[in-house]
């Protein structure tokens, strides 16, 4: 999911300018498959077994989403909001007591990509 939104993101700013960048478009791709697969596929998997240190990694991966917000382009917004989200709502579903921290990575992930999305409507908007 968070690969599908990067590159709906990236055809967006890619398809708005006046020639197609189609090199950009693979390039952000690329960055988005494998920074999902690592963050996923090592990150988010590890932190699941722990409910209650997933709140945590999520609210760590919420920031990285927000910090990254002004590199829109990179594809890694998405990537990182997404797995605040699923850490989370893991957090918030799994562990006892129900942490905090879990809601509140739900809620910066969910920032991290609301402003990622805003950040390409200003840029498609800055060139007409």
């Amino acid at each position: 999911m968070a690969v599908v939104i990067s590159t709906a993101l990236n055809v967006l700013g890619v398809f708005t300018e006046d020639a197609i960048h189609w090199v950009n478009l693979l390039i952000g791709f690329a960055v988005a498959l494998v920074a999902a697969a690592l963050v996923f596929g090592v990150f988010v998997r590890r932190a699941a077994r722990r409910p209650p240190r997933a709140a945590w990694w999520g609210v760590g991966f919420g920031v990285l989403g927000l910090v990254t917000v002004p590199a829109f382009w990179s594809g890694l917004p998405p990537v990182f909001g997404v797995a605040a989200i699923f850490l989370g709502r893991v957090a918030w579903t799994r562990a006892e007591p129900r942490p905090r921290a879990g809601l509140a990575a739900v809620v910066i992930g969910v920032t991290a990509i609301l402003a990622d999305v805003f950040a390409y409507a200003t840029d498609v908007a800055s060139r007409y």
